[in-house]
């Protein structure tokens, strides 16, 4: 009766560690299967990676992080953009009146379009867009349309109590591209609506030039033909 109550539990145990195995290598198939770019393009849909916006950090925690840390001022403005520093036939960047331009913390506001010293409120719904504005849905792979070019006309400016620039972020709407002067920050997270609900900020707090809505390039070609005539 012993010898046959072992060998009951020797097949219990030898038909558990095989059920257990088996289940394990169940759930790593599976793993490798939901890992595979194959699941990814036939799972993944675009409203994946619509804006949403949530209440993650508070306007205290928005106003704590960084450039908003450091700066007491925050201006929104535009300008044409200057054309490319590394064009040697067309020289665009000794146009005048065209860029943005920082010398020794100090902005040179006569290239400036448009200028608009944010107030309190329309800070904290900046820090909202960038902070609290992100994916829709929770998924492990997320889509992000840029273009390759990056011809920038609006820029975010962040000053100190003297006025001098601590940082800046420019925006390219058209291109859906920005860059921070010191690349420690950027407009968050690229959900597919991140670009118009900038656009729409900015025009909310009067500046409008260089937010999509105009052939902003065949402009830019116009004005750099008559340039080059005087030249």
């Amino acid at each position: 009766m012993k010898k046959t109550l072992q060998i009951i539990l020797l097949l219990n145990f030898f038909f558990f560690g095989l059920f257990a195995q088996n289940t394990k290598l169940t759930k790593k198939k599976k793993t490798q299967k939901t890992n595979t770019l194959a699941y990814w393009e036939r799972n993944y849909k675009a409203e994946f990676s619509d804006c949403s916006f949530t209440n993650k950090y508070t306007p205290q925690q928005r106003l704590a992080m960084y450039p908003f840390s450091k700066a007491t001022k925050v201006w929104a403005v535009s300008y044409k953009y200057r054309g490319i520093d590394t064009d040697e036939h067309n020289d665009l960047n000794n146009f005048p009146g065209r860029g943005l331009y920082v010398r020794d913390g100090v902005l040179d506001t006569t290239t400036l379009i448009e200028i608009k010293k944010l107030k309190t409120q329309q800070i904290a719904e900046l820090t909202d867009l960038i902070f609290n504005t992100g994916y829709k849905t929770k998924w492990k792979v997320h889509i992000e349309e840029f273009g390759k070019c990056f011809e920038p006309r609006n820029a975010l400016i962040f000053l100190n109590s003297e006025d001098k620039v601590i940082d800046y972020l420019e925006i390219c709407f058209e291109c859906k591209q920005n860059h921070s002067k010191s690349e420690l920050f950027d407009i968050g997270i690229l959900c597919n609506q991140k670009y118009e609900l900038f656009s729409s900020y900015f025009k909310s707090i009067g500046v409008s030039y260089g937010t999509i809505g105009r052939n902003y390039r065949e402009e830019d070609n116009k004005e750099w033909e008559e340039l080059r005539k005087l030249r």
